[in-house]
């Protein structure tokens, strides 16, 4: 027996290793992939003008201090990553790491999306980014530079997970085993669809070319990026409803790490693209600089940031479950995690 043991720690030794190196090379490529934004705003604060073709019509001080937040955004994003990276990150308080990695999840998702698209817009001369005053290569710089983030971010989460709860993403739906709090888990299923449906209905139209709900000043200014912005916030608010759905009826022979992804990243996404433009209305309402002529998109904002809370509250209990002892496929009963925090 216990040279069985000794066998299987060998075996399992070089594994871990190799996954250790694995997840370095990614998350140092991740980090790479941060310095081409961050370079550039911190030229800008130092108050160079590389790639600034005109001064802003936003007020200056607005303008350096929203380069500040980015720039510490960046290095929190670093961090995080450091945190995925390096044996040190497995043994801190899984919400240190979670919360920070969900929201920025979120917010740079959607560049998977839009930054090929405006890259090839700006590229091909039918459309530019902004107001005129930058340069034509920020925006695809920005824009691909935050795509890859999402990516680099997203693998170096994979990997950070496969390490310290193995577990969570093995296995099929159906094998674990469902709690006692299901019916507290349909009703929430059921205002998180309401919510997204509401979302899905603004934002489809809108990517579609509608007007309707938008503001004179909104519909002479939107181009490409915000037409195919609202198509991904569309894309992701499905990709929300049918990961929480499989998560929370457990009936399908699906691989646990489908429906978790599709949550994660979707409802990452619905929240993150709806806080952001919230925090900037809030900021014009102070008086700060802004738009406040936006018609009914701070509305939907407000709806994607409530129901994207309502799923990261959801999902916290249900990864709490998919945490406990697998049941055989097949057979039905009902376990009750332990919800005391260890440590």
């Amino acid at each position: 027996m216990a040279n069985s043991k000794a066998t299987d720690i060998q075996r399992a030794t070089p594994t871990r290793r190799r996954q250790g190196r694995l997840r370095l090379i990614v998350g140092y490529l991740a980090i790479a992939a941060i310095l081409p934004y961050f370079l550039v705003k911190l030229a800008w604060v130092a108050g160079s003008s590389v790639g600034i073709n005109a001064t802003s019509a936003v007020d200056q001080s607005v303008v350096r201090g929203g380069n500040l937040i980015t720039m510490a955004m960046e290095v929190i994003a670093a961090f995080i990553i450091l945190a995925f990276t390096h044996s040190w990150g497995l043994r801190a308080p899984a919400w240190l790491v979670l919360a920070p990695a969900w929201v920025g999840t979120g917010l740079l998702a959607p560049f998977v999306i839009t930054g090929p698209v405006v890259a090839g817009s700006v590229a091909s001369g039918t459309s530019s980014v902004g107001d005129g005053s930058l340069a034509a290569w920020v925006g695809p710089l920005v824009y691909l530079g935050f795509g890859a983030q999402a990516v680099g971010i997203g693998l170096s989460f994979i990997l950070y997970v496969r390490a310290r709860w193995p577990g969570v993403l093995s296995g099929r739906l159906a094998d674990h085993p469902v709690g006692p709090y299901q019916p507290a888990y349909v009703f929430l299923l059921g205002v998180i669809l309401v919510l997204l449906t509401v979302v899905f209905a603004a934002r489809l139209p809108w990517a579609l070319g509608s007007t309707a709900g938008l503001s004179e000043h909104l519909v002479r200014s939107r181009g490409i990026a915000d037409q195919v912005a609202d198509a991904g916030t569309a894309l992701f608010v499905v990709a929300a409803a049918v990961g929480m759905v499989l998560l929370v009826q457990r009936r399908r022979q699906v691989r646990t790490w489908i429906p978790l992804a599709l949550a994660w990243i979707g409802g990452g996404a619905v929240f993150g693209t709806g806080l952001y433009p919230l925090v900037l209305l809030l900021v014009a309402v102070a008086g700060l600089g802004g738009d406040l002529d936006r018609g009914l998109v701070p509305f939907i904002d407000l709806t994607q940031t409530i129901v994207g809370t309502v799923i990261a509250v959801t999902g916290i209990f249900l990864i709490l479950e998919l945490t406990l002892p697998k049941v055989p496929t097949g057979r039905s009963h009902t376990v009750t995690p332990d919800l005391t925090p260890s440590g």
